[in-house]
């Protein structure tokens, strides 16, 4: 009797331990849904300003690298009528500037709304980032270009380099040149690679 009544009261606790662990691991894998829920939420979002310049993109300059680069992000995906802000850090390298200063111009397709100048910046340490935030807007779709001109002044020199940001609006042509490229099909395009 006794070890019959033992014997049914460790199947009852056994069972009670089983439902109990079915109730924890439901609830933990409830835990790991909501967990999940907050895996995909929007982080906090921080000043694009300050990013660091390495998580930037580098403008494209013509010259030989000198004594300042620039970098740039830009803020959302570019669309046609809406104003768009670009990000500029532009980046001292050498110790014996004395001044740095920046011009802003817009390329065709492009109407430059705000930040047309960075101003004046005297003896910027090397290593240091100057920002700016430059406002466009681009008129349609298509690939359009933002030039910055950096004027640098040294013990006893000057020099100007100039910079191209690439702006891809949309789908980067306007739909009617695309549609006119379809509708000439393949033919025009072999008699165009034939022309050149």
């Amino acid at each position: 009797m006794r070890t019959s009544t033992r014997t049914v009261w460790l199947l009852g606790i056994a069972l009670v331990l089983t439902l109990t662990g079915c109730g924890s691991s439901s609830s933990e894998s409830d835990g790991t849904a909501h967990g999940k829920k907050k895996f995909f939420r929007t982080a906090p979002t921080h000043d694009p300003a300050s990013r660091s310049p390495d998580d930037m993109v580098a403008a494209v300059s013509a010259g030989k690298p000198g004594p300042v680069g620039l970098k740039f992000e830009i803020r959302q995906s570019p669309q046609a009528g809406q104003p768009l802000d670009v990000d500029i850090a532009v980046l001292p390298d050498a110790p014996a500037i004395n001044r740095v200063s920046a011009k802003f111009q817009a390329g065709e397709g492009l109407e430059l709304v705000d930040g047309q100048q960075l101003e004046q910046v005297d003896k910027p340490a090397a290593g240091s980032v100057i920002r700016h935030v430059v406002r466009v807007t681009p008129k349609e779709d298509g690939i359009y270009t933002l030039n910055a001109t950096v004027s640098v002044d040294l013990a006893g020199d000057s020099l100007t380099r100039v910079f191209s940001i690439p702006v891809i609006v949309g789908d980067g042509m306007p739909e009617s040149t695309a549609k006119a490229e379809v509708a000439a099909g393949p033919s025009a395009a072999g008699m165009n690679s034939k022309a050149h």
